[in-house]
């Protein structure tokens, strides 16, 4: 594939890489090799952070489907940037976490990230 622009690979490679997490995570059979992997849990958590909104919505779904999975938890509350991540989310996307976060099922609770 050629690059004939830094910007205008940027966000299809983002956007590509983030849903194929979120298509990996979404098979139970998974989502344990996913949380364990060295690179794609951290991935995911800057994924949050990234600037096109697709990009965020396909993190938290992904991060969502890793929650899913008991075991992850712990591992997920206490990766690095994790909840500062998800703070910023709230804030900055409050209604993206709306309509994507069952708070039931979530792993945090309104709880646990300062719920307004």
């Amino acid at each position: 594939m050629n690059s004939s622009s830094s910007t205008m690979n940027e966000e299809p490679d983002a956007l590509s890489v983030v849903n194929q997490l979120r298509d990996l995570a979404a098979d139970p059979l998974n989502r344990r090799a996913i949380v364990q992997d060295q690179g794609c849990l951290p991935g995911l958590i800057l994924f949050m952070d990234h600037p096109n909104p697709p990009v965020v919505h396909s993190a938290l779904l992904a991060l969502r489907y890793l929650a899913e999975c008991r075991a992850n938890r712990e591992k997920m509350k206490g990766e690095l940037g994790m909840m500062l991540s998800l703070q910023n989310v709230i804030q900055n996307l409050g209604n993206l976490w709306e309509l994507v976060m069952d708070r039931e099922a979530w792993f945090l609770g309104p709880q646990r990230i300062g719920h307004v």
